[in-house]
């Protein structure tokens, strides 16, 4: 792709910093709100939760581009207010899209990040204006763009002087009817080779349902995207646009909570917010770890049977090694707050079923060897 003169790759990556805020870095970003603004309450109660969930940014569409005329177009300056007030009063930034030049002029020093929707992406004019301007931009992929028209898209801003680009991946328009449009997780991948903006994904206009949502955003964080952009609302059924692929509070707080462990198993972070402390709640914290460690002990066992079988059956149990390890953890105990005492009676027992499993393994390994030995296997 020979035109990528400013969006290509490069050596390092691009990360956007604002405020305290870092986009393309190892944190996972969480963007969360609704559709469109409706009411100073509903903002309200969106920043509400996406600041429980861990979310850094608000968002929510003040001007919409819409392909009914007699669709909700938003409540324009009054909704950015609306908007921008909730943010506030909530410790997070803001974004919101922009559809023409005068919009621009309205949200530009009122907002944090400007949003190009997908229906402007190949909007040229729109593309040089936003480059000119110091704020970063979201640039959503066209429903029915190429990955290099995309990119291409971007190269427009960045030539333009404004290297803040982040690109959305949200979906694009396939023969498929099951959702609203078809996820290209694979574009994320595709970008990321390509260029060194950072890449976020946007699953709830990818779906068109919300019942996909959770799914596509574990996915796509092990895809490589760099942020979320989902779409919550206080009451998803009196929503004024995208009701059914808006989240419920709960929904959006409980995938918070489930993206931790999915963003840890591909070396990266997020930071779910800290939620009430129920019973109930509490209870679900403790059936969440619980379960890592139970997956990461049988991958301990998986490992120890591997290491038996580079040892002879005399070397399987070696008591200054269990020392070692026991003590290394007695003092990283120590540092965490935990009782000694929990380590001293936990590890032997790992110890000896590790032993037990390599034992058995040694034991079948010779068994298999004395029936070939006796019963070779005849030749043709």
């Amino acid at each position: 792709m020979k035109d990528l003169i400013l969006a290509g790759r490069r050596a390092e990556r691009c990360v956007i910093g604002l405020k305290d805020v870092t986009i393309g870095a190892k944190e996972i970003i969480l963007i969360g709100g609704p559709c469109a603004v409706e009411s100073s309450l509903q903002m309200r109660r969106s920043a509400e939760t996406v600041k429980k969930a861990g979310g850094k940014i608000l968002r929510g569409g003040v001007f919409k581009p819409r392909t009914s005329p007699y669709s909700f177009q938003g409540l324009g300056l009054e909704g950015l207010n609306y908007l921008v007030q909730a943010a506030k009063d909530h410790g997070l930034l803001c974004v919101t899209e922009v559809i023409d030049a005068q919009s621009l002029d309205q949200v530009v020093n009122r907002v944090d990040i400007i949003q190009i929707g997908a229906r402007n992406m190949q909007n040229f004019e729109l593309l040089k204006l936003v480059g000119k301007i110091n704020k970063p931009i979201i640039l959503k992929r066209g429903l029915s763009a190429t990955i290099e028209e995309w990119l291409l898209a971007a190269e427009y801003v960045l030539a333009a002087g404004n290297p803040q680009v982040i690109l959305c991946e949200r979906g694009i328009r396939t023969y498929e009817p099951s959702t609203r449009n078809t996820l290209d997780l694979s574009a994320v991948g595709v970008a990321k080779e390509l260029s060194h903006l950072p890449v976020i994904v946007d699953p709830s206009h990818a779906a068109g349902r919300r019942d996909l949502i959770s799914s596509l955003s574990k996915a796509a964080i092990a895809a490589g995207a760099d942020g979320l952009l989902i779409e919550t609302h206080p009451n998803p059924a009196e929503a004024a646009s995208d009701g059914p692929q808006s989240l419920t509070p709960g929904q959006f707080i409980q995938l918070a909570g489930e993206l931790g462990v999915v963003a840890s198993s591909v070396q990266r972070i997020f930071t779910a917010g800290r939620p009430e402390d129920t019973i109930e709640s509490l209870r679900a914290q403790i059936d969440s770890i619980d379960q890592i460690i139970l997956e990461k002990l049988a991958d301990r066992m998986q490992i120890v049977r591997k290491l038996g079988d580079q040892k002879r059956l005399d070397q399987v149990k070696v008591a200054s090694r269990q020392k070692e390890i026991v003590q290394r953890l007695v003092n990283l105990a120590n540092e965490l707050q935990l009782p000694a005492e929990l380590v001293k009676r936990i590890y032997p027992l790992i110890f000896e079923f590790g032993i037990q499993s390599q034992i058995k393994s040694h034991l079948a390994q010779e068994k298999e060897l004395e029936l070939s030995t006796y019963y070779p296997t005849s030749g043709k």
